[in-house]
């Protein structure tokens, strides 16, 4: 292949992987929660004064009246987070069993959020807009952590396998995924507190709260309410190195563009 054609397939492959992201401008992400140690959070933020910690339950059909309550508060940063406000939210499911004797567990959450997440480093070299808090922070209680001695013994036990993140026109929506046949986690059992999922967002809390679905194979009868931001901008979640993934894009679409010219020049 001269040095023309190569040229052009790398330039081809640019434009593609430029072309890429406003292609799918409203993709659902998935968003990897950081773990994080309550020391570290509360060195960078603290409670809102008369923002306190709000436990509401949940009831599921053919359930006790009470299967659990998810909690919410949010904290506002300071020194280098200032102008950050951290989202809270804490799942905690009662152990009892519904009327088929089966212990009840939660799969999923889902909840409107009403801004961008907002992508932080809260953690020496690594970006990220979600956080899982490995200890008591506010009035969230501490979670079971894995234990051990790997990577992960500081992460709690019942952290969701995956974090969605849509964005809508007006608002967006989480969900915390805790059912996962892929890594073959969940649910959320009873006797469980989740993990305190940390969102982070550039806006104060709304005067208003939203409701929270919860997925479980009783149907839900009760609708807890969760801290929101007030209303921003929704978008996708920015990438942490979009420059590096920008490159990495080009040079992949331009390889394999590379490897079709020379099969085509081979053939002829």
């Amino acid at each position: 292949m001269n040095k023309f054609t190569y040229a052009l397939a790398l330039g081809a492959g640019l434009v593609l992987s430029l072309a890429g992201p406003s292609a799918h401008a409203s993709a659902i992400q998935d968003l990897k929660p950081t773990p994080l140690s309550a020391d570290q959070f509360n060195s960078n933020f603290t409670p809102i004064s008369g923002v306190n910690n709000v436990n509401q339950p949940f009831s599921f059909v053919n359930t006790p009246s009470s299967a659990g309550t998810v909690g919410s508060q949010v904290f506002q940063g300071t020194g280098k987070e200032a102008g950050i406000y951290a989202y809270a939210y804490q799942v905690d499911v009662n152990n009892v069993k519904d009327s088929t004797n089966q212990p009840i567990g939660v799969n999923s959450t889902a909840m409107y959020f009403n801004d961008t997440p907002s992508v932080q480093s809260l953690v020496s070299g690594t970006k990220s807009a979600v956080y899982v808090v490995n200890g008591a922070i506010g009035g969230m209680n501490a979670p079971t952590l894995m234990g051990g001695t790997g990577l992960d013994k500081d992460t709690p036990l019942s952290t969701p396998s995956h974090v969605f993140w849509q964005p809508g026109t007006t608002t967006g929506s989480l969900s915390f995924q805790y059912l996962d046949a892929k890594s073959n986690s969940g649910p959320l059992m009873g006797g469980t507190n989740s993990g305190t999922m940390v969102v982070l967002s550039t806006q104060a809390p709304s005067s208003s709260q939203l409701y929270v679905s919860l997925q479980s194979p009783d149907p839900q009868n009760g609708y807890p309410q969760v801290y929101s931001p007030k209303t921003g901008t929704i978008a996708q979640v920015p990438s942490p190195e979009p420059a590096a993934i920008l490159a990495w894009t080009g040079m992949i679409g331009a390889l394999a563009l590379v490897r079709r010219l020379r099969r085509a020049r081979q053939a002829a």
